[in-house]
């Protein structure tokens, strides 16, 4: 590593220095300092977000509590958005749109993986780590879409369930979609006298933006 403190020394104002020695530092926490400096130095440094992407959804793994790992997963998830939105090398951005699918997925945000993954087999159709990954998000999200489609018909049923409408918002929220669980807790505060549920419903809507809170309210994991 010498040499390459020798060689950032004489280049203090080169982003590819900075970002050549965070390469060479791997798996250190380190090179996050080295990748911040290349891209101060060089905004538009695809490469370097890629690569801090990445070392962000390692560290984050490493996080003994979930909300630690997903406030890095979140982190990582920018860091590919700029690297794609700064065109990538082709080399990587299969690998980018990849990451991302996983970052998403870890974050409960299978929509959003559904799409990266269909967009790296576009670039890697051959790849079964990413088709199975596809598939496995596929089958989480159809499972919450066929529960939200039973809630549809249960209130198209009976328009004044508020125990459906609940779970129905709730899950909506843990999806992401915050504009259909705010109207399901909206309604909520129409159709309901219950002064603890009223509380409830607005505790969530004061939460409605805070993806920490929704995890809560996970199918999957149990909680």
């Amino acid at each position: 590593m010498t040499e390459y403190d020798e060689i950032v020394r004489l280049n203090p104002n080169s982003a590819e220095v900075y970002f050549n020695r965070g390469l060479a530092r791997h798996q250190d926490s380190m090179a996050i300092e080295d990748f911040n400096e290349a891209i101060r130095l060089n905004p538009d440094f695809a490469e370097v977000y890629f690569y801090r992407g990445c070392l962000k959804e390692y560290f984050a793994h490493l996080e003994p509590e979930p909300v630690d790992q997903h406030e890095g997963l979140r982190s990582a998830v920018a860091d590919f958005d700029d690297a794609i939105r700064l065109n990538l090398n082709p080399n990587h951005l299969a690998h980018a749109y990849y990451r991302r699918g996983k970052a998403q997925y870890n974050l409960d945000r299978y929509e959003e993986a559904v799409f990266d993954f269909n967009e790296a087999l576009k670039l890697d159709p051959e790849n079964s780590e990413i088709r199975s990954s596809l598939d496995e998000a596929e089958g989480i999200l159809d499972f919450y879409n066929q529960g939200i489609t039973h809630f549809d018909e249960t209130i198209r049923l009976n328009p004044d369930d508020v125990r459906t409408y609940k779970i129905r918002g709730e899950t909506q929220g843990f999806l992401g979609r915050m504009k259909e669980a705010k109207e399901d807790f909206q309604k909520i505060l129409d159709i309901t006298s219950d002064n603890q549920l009223k509380t409830e419903i607005e505790t969530h809507l004061t939460k409605l933006h805070n993806p920490n809170y929704w995890q809560q309210y996970s199918w999957r994991t149990g909680n």
